[in-house]
């Protein structure tokens, strides 16, 4: 297993340069660049069918780029799979909050903290001391992570039986228990109540405040805007804008293809 590609704080964590992709015919994404930097956030939004969630796939490993790079501190990714992606200190969450069937929520949990295991397959097989006191480590560590995301009274829950809203906190967690460099996370207020909404916001600048890069895709406009330090506009598959939120929002051909006169007014408001 490789090591987290170190990174300093003015350095771009993530580039991707000029990416396309197609799919037969269709052109999913079209020469789109992007630079996301360690403790940010970043967001990324469009219309349905803009690009958003190819993008964010050829930027994780799952699915290559027909032309352009992908970059992680500088080194060329765009044809490692998403395991040695996330090895390296990437990891994403997916629109669809899905629990790993037949565990509890802490098991969950701790299948996320698998890439920093240090006991080999002998220590496993033989529960040798160290394996055991690495184990009880990782799960003492997981419950800390289960109680910041409110998830504590549901340790032992079959993750299957969790609601909506804890199925999105869980998936998150489990992201976030790897301590990736970088976190790409896919649409997660969708479908979260007001003041579940506000835990993730809150959740989010704890990670960004602690130097973590975060690329945001949401359809909620007043949340990424709060949360974002830049913000990335793509439509048919191509960036059509990007820059400081404020900007942004006032920027004309957004305007038309997403935001809306009004929407944009209000919100920058």
């Amino acid at each position: 297993m490789g090591s987290t590609v170190a990174q300093g704080p003015d350095e771009p964590g993530l580039e991707l340069v000029d990416v396309s992709k197609t799919f037969g015919g269709l052109t999913a994404v079209s020469s789109a660049s992007l630079t996301l930097r360690p403790g940010t956030v970043h967001g990324l939004i469009g219309p349905n069918g803009a690009g958003k969630s190819t993008l964010i796939g050829i930027a994780s490993g799952f699915i290559k780029p027909s032309s352009g790079q992908v970059r992680l501190a500088g080194r060329d990714i765009s044809t490692l799979d998403p395991t040695r992606v996330a090895q390296l200190g990437l990891a994403r969450t997916f629109q669809q909050a899905t629990p790993i069937t037949g565990l509890t929520v802490l098991e969950n949990v701790m299948v996320g903290m698998h890439l920093h295991y240090r006991s080999g397959i002998a220590a496993v097989l033989f529960r040798t001391p160290s394996m055991r006191r690495e184990a009880r480590e990782r799960e003492a560590a997981a419950r800390s992570m289960l109680e910041n995301f409110e998830l504590g009274a549901d340790a032992d829950t079959d993750a299957a039986d969790l609601p909506f809203g804890k199925l999105r906190f869980l998936e998150i967690a489990r992201a976030v228990v790897m301590q990736p460099r970088l976190l790409l996370l896919d649409e997660p207020a969708a479908g979260l109540n007001a003041i579940e909404t506000e835990r993730l916001a809150a959740i989010i600048r704890v990670q960004a405040a602690q130097g973590t890069g975060i690329l945001l895709v949401d359809h909620d406009v007043p949340f990424v805007f709060s949360l974002c330090d830049h913000v990335t506009v793509m439509n048919f598959g191509s960036v059509i804008a990007s820059g400081k939120p404020d900007d942004v929002y006032r920027d004309a051909a957004v305007r038309e293809a997403y935001l809306g006169d009004e929407t944009a007014e209000e919100t920058a408001a």
